[in-house]
């Protein structure tokens, strides 16, 4: 009995084509389907200069930065409606860049800042440095750590200025993880001439 999956059984009396390698491709090149035209890659708007090799999607970019502000903001809201308003501990005023004249709305702020500033740096990394993400990655570390010290300057009560520390680490932690994940999502490889 003849497999109907294979045409080419002794019983029809033909040989079987005859097997041809296929032709060498680079590794990691998809392997184009049968009886399909290949397309040209899609290249997204990208800027900056061409000498770099990397380059981002612009407005997926910036996207994804608004949206970290909006979770920085949000982060900043929550612990301070969360320490002060529910637990009744007191919390490290921030300085009141809007003059808002609100302590919470202070924090909201900051918080939105810390992430816009943080976006726009590693905007230009990208643009200029060779190891974007690690130079990134310092440069929050670093900013971090020094909000979270400014609380403990001059002669504040320790409790408000742990709370205060803290609440800059889980900001300078969600802005960190938020855009460098926006930025694996967004970059591009730019083809070398």
């Amino acid at each position: 009995m003849s497999d109907p999956n294979r045409p080419y059984d002794a019983d029809y009396g033909e040989q079987p084509p005859p097997a041809y390698p296929p032709p060498a491709q680079a590794p990691g090149t998809p392997v184009q389907p049968v009886g399909q035209q290949p397309q040209a890659p899609v290249q997204p708007v990208t800027t900056g200069t061409e000498n770099p090799r990397l380059g981002l999607e612009v407005g997926r970019y910036w996207a994804g930065a608004l949206a970290t502000m909006l979770v920085a903001a949000l982060i900043g809201l929550a612990a301070s409606f969360i320490l002060e308003e529910v637990l009744n501990l007191e919390i490290q005023p921030q300085a009141d860049l809007l003059a808002t004249g609100s302590d919470t709305m202070a924090w909201v702020v900051a918080g939105a800042l810390f992430a816009l500033l943080a976006a726009v740096v590693l905007y230009l990394l990208v643009l200029s440095t060779p190891r974007p993400r690690s130079f990134f990655g310092w440069v929050v570390a670093l900013a971090t750590v020094i909000l979270a010290m400014v609380p403990f300057a001059g002669q504040a009560d320790i409790v408000p200025a742990v709370l205060a520390a803290v609440v800059w680490i889980v900001i300078g932690s969600a802005v960190y993880s938020l855009l460098t994940g926006t930025l694996s999502r967004t970059v591009v490889q730019r083809a070398t001439a």
